[in-house]
């Protein structure tokens, strides 16, 4: 290695990570997994009541297991094995328990036609009484003896091969004293297991006391520690992140700029009525090549570097974009070692240290004399390396004989090109994912597992599990007449869509809008300009003087900081309404009947967004309330960009209420949430009561009175932060509407979550055709395999243009309006037909439909913040250790959230339509 810290000659064959005081123990990319084989305190299980059998020998020697907590040289081993992984991200908001979840109503929705339905589920079977399956987790270590004699934490992969050896030779617990050698790499390595403490038992009886009710909790534990049993065979050919598995001898469908794609599968235990099933779906990731860096940074530049070089204006910032966050290894040498990239140095043949004390020799040099390399590209600068847990010491390596580690997966967002690749790979139609979900249930052989057969774990793979399911009525989408304003017209809907056909009035400045019902008072202003923010600001100055109320721009070969300045001088800055089109989609709806419909969308967003009503849909209609006609409701969604934040990275959160008893027109607020210092988990939306008696009041400003019922659809939360989101946001509800109504009647919640993001699947198998195909608009199921103890169903509202659809959940969390499950699946379906923007159902009601856009579109409302971001030459990595100071404590009193100031005039619009 070569090192620029007073070292007199790099000795490349002693290995400096192998000697220091702490071990590292190098991150993977699956090690922040919430599986309990991923961390030092492994699942260790035993059957209860079988005999104990230790054998003294095995085949390759023997091990050594101690249950104290400090090895022989005296040094804790708990904080010893502590090395270098991603820092953790803790959740700042409080566990708490103070509102009860709603269970299901006594009855199950039956309205509908009823049908069945395939899904991606597989029945497991139990042939052992499962009172007598016990769990024990035990807090361990694996250590590996090294050659100055002392014990340290050995790395992941080492510590899984030792764990499995002894898995196959003992029973659980152990206490007895052994001996293990291990060959790894053609040398003998010595390793100890060290049992520091038994952390808990858990009891398989537990997961069936859930399915029959008599616990209303649901058993994580043994749902995770079944679940590793499941991917253990597995971890031995495939990568493993979380509950993904991907093969590590399949070839990247190569995207171009040094990713690839991966075809793998998801697998998880899900409790349903039904009992304990094996949930499986294919999956694709994106994962870093396993290039050479000069192979690497050429495919990312598009240039070859070997013929041109980098320029230093793209040195700095291919380290800050993504050379910062990867990981690299080097192979030159007999043992691999990984490193973070820090910096690019001069050319090979040009970088030199010092060697013996006096002399100087290039990098270059140094290899052709030490390992007898003649480098291929010495003109190409030399990288700055460092191992984490000791970052002053620097290495310059070629970059020809650096390499991108195997198996990284990428996060960063795709081009519009990659996305269209990716889209076509990803993109299977029904019967391709039936089958290739059937395949992996056949070849992942989960009845031949030796984990499995051990704890009697049979899983039924010859068919997925079939359910019943209904399809919900239709509703009816109402128009003003084309003929007088005074009667209605009635549209039906076929298969999620529906006509506009010239339903609103006709004008006669502008003919292809005005057969919309859009009138415009004058002539187009058409004016041509340069995409420079400057520019447009001034423009729409001049615009505004002269009572211009809307703008549509058609944006040709910009980039999206043009899009982000428009939509920043509109609505924060002028309060205009302004609307924006690319060029390429005028030319490719060109012809009549494409142009057509593609301006009847133009025109239903320009009539959402000066205030009008595109169609009515009778929401009351279906529910079986007795107050239904006199209720007055008011509906919210609520959505955030993510719940990781930090004040670099803030988190978006958008709250979306109606603001008439049509609920057609809605009113937004936007705030920003993040922590002073450092990277939080943030599930909820904080101070939550200031935006909801915003739009409350709103409300009232609308209507001239209040709603009774408040209806709140809640997306973008994991399974896990249910309780803490009920219980912090409900609060804060019933806060702002204590505040608002006073010593009047408070109105009626209800709150539901919205989960987009699953894996599961339906299949509908056509017998006339023998085809799998989709399953129809308006598909529901609310038994079987949902909750036993919850208040769920899945939803399929919209009709599905490519690929295999995907329904929606919902998890209904607190009820005080009494719904029955008809009315709530029939309201929340209704709803999915209320937005403005198209002619279709969508796959979620308006509200959260909105809301979700809101937070998409939150980032470029902040156009100036971003401008002086670019600005500033320190820009923030996601890996950024800066960022995490494990002696700050952040609570949740110290986030701050912001609102995002919208011009007045733009606040209470539909700016989002």
């Amino acid at each position: 290695m070569l090192s620029n810290k007073g070292r007199n000659h790099p000795n490349d064959d002693y290995d400096k990570e192998f000697h220091s005081s702490k071990r590292v123990r190098t991150s993977r990319i699956d090690e922040n997994s919430s599986d309990y084989s991923h961390r030092r305190s492994y699942s260790l299980i035993e059957v209860a009541n079988d005999k104990v059998i230790c054998n003294d020998q095995c085949e390759n020697g023997s091990y050594d297991v101690t249950s104290k907590s400090t090895s022989k040289n005296g040094i804790d081993t708990r904080k010893r094995s502590h090395s270098f992984v991603h820092p953790t991200i803790y959740s700042i908001v409080p566990n708490t328990q103070l509102t009860t979840i709603v269970k299901r109503p006594s009855q199950w929705g039956h309205v509908g036609q009823r049908i069945e339905l395939y899904t991606n589920h597989f029945r497991i079977n139990f042939s052992k009484q499962v009172d007598e399956t016990i769990f024990y987790q035990f807090d361990v270590d694996v250590e590996l003896l090294f050659r100055d004699g002392l014990w340290r934490s050995c790395r992941k992969d080492e510590r899984l091969h030792v764990i499995k050896k002894i898995i196959e030779q003992e029973h659980f617990p152990l206490n007895i004293n052994v001996k293990l050698f291990i060959k790894k790499t053609g040398q003998t390595n010595k390793f100890r297991l060290l049992i520091i403490n038994l952390v808990k038992t858990c009891n398989l009886k537990t997961i069936f006391d859930f399915i029959e009710k008599r616990v209303s909790q649901r058993p994580h534990d043994p749902i995770r520690i079944l679940e590793i049993l499941f991917k253990q065979t597995q971890r031995i050919e495939m990568i493993t992140i979380k509950n993904q598995s991907y093969s590590k001898y399949q070839r990247l469908d190569d995207l171009g700029d040094g990713r690839g794609l991966a075809l793998g599968f998801y697998q998880a235990i899900v409790l349903g009525e039904r009992g304990p099933m094996l949930h499986i779906n294919n999956t694709f990731s994106c994962f870093y090549q396993n290039y050479n860096l000069v192979e690497f940074i050429s495919c990312y530049l598009g240039h070859d570097i070997r013929k041109y070089g980098i320029p230093s204006k793209d040195q700095s910032l291919l380290v800050r974009k993504i050379l910062k966050s990867l990981w690299f290894v080097t192979l030159y040498t007999n043992r691999i070692r990984r490193y973070r990239l820090k910096s690019f140095g001069r050319a090979a043949n040009e970088q030199k240290f010092l060697k013996d004390q006096d002399e100087q020799i290039t990098v270059a040099n140094y290899f052709h004399d030490k390992w007898r390399i003649r480098l291929y590209h010495p003109h190409l600068p030399v990288v700055e390396l460092f191992n984490p847990i000791d970052k002053n010491k620097i290495h310059f390596l070629p970059m020809e004989l650096v390499i991108i580690d195997k198996w990284q997966r990428s996060l960063k967002p795709l081009t519009t090109e990659q996305r269209t690749k990716v889209t076509k790979k990803t993109v299977v139609r029904p019967g391709e994912r039936y089958g290739m979900i059937r395949r992996v249930a056949d070849e992942c052989r989960f009845n031949h597992d030796e984990y499995l057969v051990k704890f009697g774990i049979n899983v039924d793979v010859n068919e997925m599990i079939m359910l019943p399911a209904r399809i919900l009525s239709l509703p009816e989408i109402k128009y003003k007449s084309s003929q007088d304003d005074q009667h209605d017209v009635v549209e039906r809907v076929q298969n999620g869509k529906w006509w506009l056909n010239n339903r609103f009035n006709k004008a006669c400045e502008i003919h292809v809008m005005s057969k919309y019902g859009i009138r415009f008072n004058s002539k187009p202003i058409e004016k041509s300009d340069a995409a420079v923010p400057q520019i447009i600001l001034a423009r729409m100055h001049e615009l505004k003087i002269q009572g211009c109320e809307i703008i549509i721009y058609i944006l040709n070969q910009v980039g999206d900081d043009i899009y982000h300045a428009i939509k920043f001088f509109g609505n924060i800055k002028l309060g205009m309404v302004t609307q924006c089109t690319r060029y390429e989609r005028l030319v490719s709806n060109s012809d009549n009947h494409k142009m057509d419909m593609y301006i009847q969308n133009l025109a239903q967003k320009f009539n959402a967004k000066l205030g009008g009503v595109n169609q009515l849909v009778s929401l009351i209609h279906p529910l079986m309330l007795s107050s239904a006609r006199s209720d007055v409701f008011m509906f919210f969604g609520i959505d955030c960009t993510h719940i990781t934040c930090s004040h670099e990275r803030p988190s978006i959160a958008a709250i979306i209420g109606s603001r008439d008893s049509t609920s057609t027109q809605y009113a937004s607020r936007l705030v920003k949430q993040f922590s002073p210092k450092g990277k939080i988990t943030l599930e909820i939306v904080k101070d939550l009561h200031m935006p909801v008696g915003e739009l409350l009041h709103e409300f009232f400003n609308y209507n001239s009175y209040l709603p009774n019922k408040l209806v709140f659809y809640r997306a973008g939360i994991d399974n896990g932060s249910f309780q803490k989101v009920l219980d912090h946001e409900l609060r804060a509800i019933k806060r702002a509407c204590t505040d608002l109504y006073g010593y009047n009647q408070l109105p009626q919640i209800c709150f539901i979550i919205v989960k987009k993001r699953h894996n599961i699947r339906f299949f509908h198998w056509n017998k006339k055709s023998n085809q799998t195909n989709n399953i129809q608009p308006g598909t529901i199921t609310d038994t079987d395999f949902v909750s036993p103890n919850g208040f769920d169903f899945y939803l399929n509202s919209h009709a599905t243009i490519q690929g295999t659809s995907r329904p929606i959940l919902y998890q209904v969390l607190y009820d005080e309006i009494g719904f029955t499950s008809d009315d709530i699946q029939q309201l929340t379906y209704y709803l999915c037909h209320t937005v403005a923007r198209c002619t279709k159902s969508t796959a979620v009601p308006a509200p959260v439909h909105y809301a979700t856009y809101c937070v998409a579109r939150g980032l470029s409302l902040d156009y100036e913040g971003q401008i002086a971001n670019e600005q500033q030459s320190i820009a923030v990595s996601e890996f950024d250790e800066a960022l995490f100071d494990e002696n700050v404590i952040v609570t949740l009193d110290d986030v701050q959230t912001i609102k995002i100031d919208f011009n007045p005039l733009i606040e209470n619009t539909m700016w989002f339509a």
